[in-house]
């Protein structure tokens, strides 16, 4: 027996060094980047390549950074010097924090704003050599599908299947709606690319309803909440595709990027994972009347005009609830 033992024991300590050996494979320590058109995220978390998920978050953080913004006061269409050192002092810091967890990749993602400026593919080309990462300006298809598969990766419910949610990221320069369906047995992206989101309203409130395109903020928005709403309104019924409006009706719609998870949720009280039309309806008609040195934050000059963005959004397309999940395109940075 004991030649049998001790065989049986050999080949248990063999496979469970084998089984080991593949999980340590499979695991992987990454960091991601989403330089947006308002702020530039990172995340680093071990990820399961052989399973496709995060199995762990490790360090998050962010840095405002108001790339649109310098884009929208340009005269030649093209990001300042002065605001690419302000981005790239901004990326080394985070990067810089990230590194003390070791990671064996980082690459990062540029969006809105970088698809607009002249010169924002070779910005990231110089973002990238100063910093030795691996960064690439997306499409805003490109965008719109690497939010939901950060949303899914965020929900960590197996159980959940595509066709059950639609996922709607809005950032400083673009919003996007992602549902995917079966069409012939085939799966079928449906994709809103929406050119009105947070810092365009908020350039729109101060150039046309208050003719005052030099100043910093719009608010106090006060009276004007109504004219942005309609505008807000009509615009949605008229820009938002049919297909969309149809993947509205029968699913769970997914709250994700700065404007939902941030400026929405951090204004809210207690800070809730969701919330309903007539909360937010009540919250704008109340913020709507505060001036800056009565709000908070580094995102203050478009957190209320924000509400109205999504108010408008959500009446125009009957949406009564947007659940918040917390996750921006990091998430399928981190596991493409």
């Amino acid at each position: 027996m004991r030649p049998f033992l001790l065989l049986a024991m050999t080949l248990f300590c063999s496979l469970l060094v084998t089984s080991i050996a593949q999980a340590d494979a499979c695991r992987q320590i990454r960091a991601g980047l989403d330089i947006g058109s308002g702020s530039t995220k990172i995340a680093v978390a071990r990820v399961d390549l052989c399973q496709h998920r995060i199995e762990k978050m490790l360090y998050q953080d962010q840095r405002a950074v108001a790339w649109n913004e310098a884009l929208s006061q340009a005269s030649d269409n093209q990001l300042s010097p002065a605001v690419v050192r302000q981005g790239a002092t901004a990326l080394q810091q985070l990067l810089k924090n990230a590194q003390r967890y070791h990671p064996q990749r980082i690459t990062g993602v540029a969006t809105a704003a970088f698809r607009r400026a002249s010169n924002g593919q070779a910005v990231i080309e110089q973002l990238a050599s100063q910093t030795g990462t691996r960064l690439t300006v997306i499409s805003q298809q490109q965008e719109a599908k690497l939010g939901f598969l950060s949303a899914k990766a965020a929900l960590n419910d197996p159980a959940i299947r595509d066709e059950q949610l639609l996922v709607w990221d809005i950032g400083g320069g673009s919003m996007q709606m992602t549902a995917w369906r079966q069409q012939q047995d085939q799966p079928v992206a449906d994709i809103y690319q929406g050119k009105l989101a947070s810092v365009t309203l908020k350039n729109f409130i101060l150039t046309v309803l208050k003719n005052t395109p030099d100043a910093a903020s719009p608010n106090p928005i006060g009276s004007w909440r109504q004219t942005v709403l309609r505008f807000v309104e009509l615009f949605a019924s008229n820009d938002v595709t049919p297909q969309i409006r149809q993947d509205v009706a029968g699913r769970q719609v997914i709250g994700i990027g700065g404007v939902h998870g941030f400026s929405i949720r951090n204004q809210l009280p207690g800070k809730p994972d969701r919330y309903s039309l007539t909360r937010l309806s009540e919250l704008s008609k109340q913020q709507v009347w505060k001036g800056d040195s009565e709000l908070t934050g580094d995102y203050r000059a478009t957190d209320v005009s924000n509400l109205l963005l999504v108010e408008g959004y959500m009446r125009a397309l009957k949406i009564d609830e947007v659940t918040i999940v917390n996750a921006s395109l990091i998430q399928g940075v981190l596991l493409q």
